[in-house]
């Protein structure tokens, strides 16, 4: 049942197409959908594709697309990454802790 009227957890109103913030994990995103069922009303969230007790969000005003989108990165932050993990990792196996099954 969308068009449900709802509100934060400050007494906002959430309404579909508004951003929101889940803090418990600093999920942001926008309203898809309000519903309402047997179990109370639920808000959808188009970043995480889950529904939310409204008592748990926040409206906000505006979320930054760099939120949102993934991040780019050049060829040579890529490289620079790979060669630092390349470091970190152990350049030698060791069959220490190798035990056989009988």
């Amino acid at each position: 049942m969308s068009g449900t009227l709802t509100h934060d957890s400050e007494g906002n109103p959430l309404l579909v197409g508004k951003p929101v913030l889940y803090p418990a994990t600093g999920t942001r995103g926008y309203v898809l959908e309000i519903m309402s069922d047997e179990e109370g009303t639920w808000v959808l969230i188009d970043k995480t594709n889950l529904f939310y007790k409204p008592e748990v969000l926040r409206a906000v005003k505006e979320i930054e697309e760099k939120e949102i989108g993934e991040k780019m990165f050049t060829r040579e932050e890529v490289g620079e990454r790979l060669e630092k993990e390349k470091e970190a990792a152990p350049t030698e196996m060791s069959d220490v802790s190798v035990e056989s099954g009988g």
